[in-house]
């Protein structure tokens, strides 16, 4: 660890070191290049599947059978997964404990724009007016 960092954790704690390095908290308004999407690609380390059902903590049945519908359009290459990565990671900025509400819904509007329309689940609810 570097000197001036290790006396910032000494002064300022954990919390002050984020503010000292810059980070800050995610927020509705960060957006994701397409070049994070291809950084993510390169790791490649997990398989989709277990990507989407653990990363977006998927606890229903119609929730993981919507994955399952998502791996069957990157693999016949209707969407690209470089698009899932990003809206993986925004989901899991705009809501790091409840992640999958907003994935679903945002991907399902990107995918929209391109064409292909997923079937309908029960994997979330939407308030009714």
């Amino acid at each position: 660890m570097h000197r001036n960092t290790k006396l910032a954790v000494r002064f300022f704690g954990a919390a002050g070191l984020a503010l000292c390095l810059g980070n800050k908290p995610a927020t509705a308004q960060d957006s994701l290049d397409f070049n994070e999407a291809e950084r993510m690609m390169s790791l490649h380390t997990v398989e989709l599947r277990d990507q989407l059902v653990f990363g977006l903590r998927t606890t229903q049945t119609g929730q993981q059978a919507f994955i399952d519908h998502v791996i069957a359009r990157v693999e016949a290459g209707d969407i690209p997964r470089s698009m899932v990565n990003v809206v993986f990671v925004w989901a899991r900025k705009r809501n790091p404990r409840i992640p999958y509400p907003y994935f679903e819904i945002a991907l399902r509007l990107l995918a929209e724009r391109r064409g292909v329309v997923f079937p309908e689940t029960d994997s979330i609810v939407i308030a009714q007016p």
